[in-house]
């Protein structure tokens, strides 16, 4: 047992973080003409960390290290810590140009307390959660859009394109080398971002007949950049940067077909661009081993994501009076076998060479079964 006195593993705890998090908000929709329909809304929220915890202060917020250690402060239970607070505004309007043809914008702002921290260096990606606290600030951003919708007679089909771009401030990424996992001083293994965002999306959807289903194409880019003093120590030299969930390129199909009342079969395709990654480059010993030289911050990607479900549909029986009605539904998950890649990491004890290894998850066909009683 780790806990045993016999044992070689020493435990480690970190401390819980508590925090309280509510908002105020109100809203309002106005019909100005006919055509023409608004709606404005404003939300105050707040966010409040409080002890127990035991803490550092910094002399730089940008360089946080051993080295710029101030002050070592301890908070009991209940004793706040800091507080954060702000306005986030809501606007959106419709303008129909006929019945089947509309017009929607929108612009809302936000705030968000609770930070997720991605490293996808590791055999497996590693997310981190983490309040915002003394060292942390919260993340703050703003989105506008813009879309187009329209119908076709008796509602056989439905299209949409909406455009979007999206400013982030303060948003948290990872020094190169930071060790996220059981960090117990992550504000130091962390940099404060800015970003943007920006994309398109078009939708057809076909919700009636025998063959139903919709369709997607989305185009999209995030960048991030570090916005911290620490000139070429700053992560990617303080250069933009793809963020490590940018996939600019999002297809997807689900189609059902109905040949009967009693079945039918459904089909979906899921494609996507892989997500960035940083890879090294090159190698070279240092003390007792070798070291990794890493590539600019997420400038290569793992492969593309590809898959496609097929599944059959049977309901054995649509009597009204009957208490109960089954589905039966055979399908298979994955049908190409595409060993998608789960994560893509390196071996450093591989002598003179770099040898990557790339893990994939449901990597073959999966067939199932299931059946579903509804009363």
């Amino acid at each position: 047992m780790p806990e045993g006195s016999e044992s070689l593993v020493t435990p480690r705890e970190l401390q819980n973080e508590k925090a309280f998090e509510g908002a105020l908000f109100i809203s309002d929709k106005w019909d100005l003409t006919d055509k023409l329909t608004l709606d404005l809304g404003l939300r105050y929220s707040f966010f409040s960390a409080f002890g127990p915890k035991d803490y550092y202060t910094y002399s730089s917020e940008s360089d946080r290290s051993e080295s710029t250690v101030i002050d070592y402060i301890h908070k009991d239970k209940w004793k706040p810590i800091k507080f954060y607070g702000g306005p986030e505004y809501r606007l959106s309007m419709r303008y129909s140009i006929t019945d089947l043809f509309s017009v929607k914008a929108g612009f809302n702002s936000m705030r968000q307390y609770i930070h997720m921290l991605s490293n996808t260096t590791a055999i497996s990606p590693t997310d981190i959660w983490k309040l915002s606290d003394a060292n942390i600030v919260p993340q703050k951003g703003w989105q506008a859009a813009f879309g187009l919708y329209t119908t076709t007679k008796r509602a056989k089909a439905e299209l949409s394109l909406e455009a979007y771009y999206k400013s982030m401030d303060d948003y948290l990424d990872y020094k190169s080398g930071a060790v996220l996992t059981m960090n117990p001083t992550i504000e130091r293994d962390v940099v404060r971002t800015e970003g943007k965002a920006y994309g398109v999306e078009f939708m057809i959807k076909k919700p009636l007949g025998k063959l139903n289903g919709w369709m997607s194409y989305t185009y999209s880019k995030t960048m991030l950049r570090d916005k911290s003093d620490r000139g070429d120590n700053a992560v990617n030299r303080g250069e933009w940067y793809a963020a490590a969930y940018d996939k600019p390129h999002d297809f997807k199909v689900v189609g059902n077909y109905r040949f009967t009342h009693r079945f039918s079969v459904s089909m979906n395709v899921d494609y996507s661009t892989g997500r960035p990654i940083t890879v090294p480059i090159s190698k070279y010993f240092y003390g007792n081993g070798y070291r990794f030289f890493y590539s600019d911050r997420n400038s290569y990607r793992i492969p593309d994501y590809f898959r496609l479900d097929l599944s059959v549909n049977i309901e054995p029986s649509h009597y009204l009076k009957w208490l109960t009605h089954s589905t039966i539904t055979f399908g298979v998950y994955n049908v190409t076998g595409r060993k998608n890649a789960y994560s893509i990491f390196f071996d450093a004890n591989s002598g003179s060479s770099i040898k990557g290894y790339m893990l994939s998850i449901f990597g073959s066909p999966i067939p199932y079964i299931n059946y579903n009683i509804k009363f």
